[in-house]
């Protein structure tokens, strides 16, 4: 008797078991991928920190010497473009995924947390086409409290396009969604002096959708290339830096990108 009512005690024990295990099954996510041509309506201004740049500010900040260079003017808008390891003229992902959450925020009905992780710019850099590259000379005020104002020579390229794939969580944003949060973000921007920051550069529109598969491969091989990353000198690879040196020159790099826009 006291062995069959231990039976019956297991047995539902284990149906229990089975059913809270059933209430926890995670079902697969299943994912869009939409491929779509942006078109710029405004002059996309780049202001890339290059590695010279880059180098400059670490030494600064570790006390080490550093020299003040006279400016070549065509020297300073190459630097400033941003280019992929193919020597492509690119928009970097996280800028345009940056425009769509911030477009985002304007509609009550999306959720800016849930899009961070269901909506994905795929790629490593986004390469664009343009009509001519005009080099810009611009009157900047700089970061931090009694700094002088500034000359920057930067890129500004011309009827510019771009194709773009992104990935997107189906159960959470539709495809049409997709495609008009992307058109709201033309009106965010992308690059320097865009209407985020106060400026009128960088808008674009959806242009179209590009079904052809061909198309679609290329478009995937073309953004995998990644942009040209910055490198540790030389001169700094066995120096002991202070994680709150690093730190201020972050902070010091952010500052100098928003004082440019």
């Amino acid at each position: 008797m006291a062995a069959s009512r231990k039976a019956r005690t297991a047995n539902t024990a284990t149906r229990a078991a089975a059913k809270s295990a059933e209430s926890f099954v995670i079902r697969r996510p299943e994912r869009g991928r939409l491929f779509l041509e942006i078109t710029g309506t405004a002059d996309l201004i780049q202001n890339n920190f290059s590695q010279k740049a880059m180098e400059q500010m670490l030494k600064k900040h570790m006390g080490i010497s550093v020299q003040r260079e006279k400016k070549n003017p065509r020297q300073c808008v190459e630097d400033a473009t941003i280019y992929n390891t193919d020597r492509r003229v690119c928009i970097p992902p996280a800028a345009l995924k940056k425009a769509m959450l911030t477009a985002a925020a304007a509609d009550k009905t999306l959720k800016k947390t849930r899009l961070r992780v269901d909506l994905y710019v795929e790629g490593s850099s986004i390469p664009i086409t343009y009509d001519e590259v005009e080099p810009r000379m611009d009157m900047v005020r700089t970061a931090g409290i009694g700094r002088q104002p500034d000359v920057r020579f930067r890129p500004a390229f011309k009827n510019w396009k771009a194709r773009v794939a992104i990935t997107f969580d189906v159960d959470q944003v539709n495809h049409q969604s997709v495609v008009d949060l992307l058109n709201r973000a033309g009106s965010v921007g992308v690059g320097e002096w865009r209407p985020e920051r106060d400026g009128t550069f960088g808008t674009f529109y959806v242009s179209r959708a590009i079904e052809d598969k061909d198309e679609q491969a290329e478009i995937a091989k073309e953004c995998s290339v990644p942009l040209v990353p910055l490198k540790i000198p030389s001169w700094a690879m066995d120096a002991e830096i202070d994680a709150d040196l690093l730190a201020r020159v972050a902070k010091a790099t952010d500052g100098e990108a928003e004082a440019a826009q």
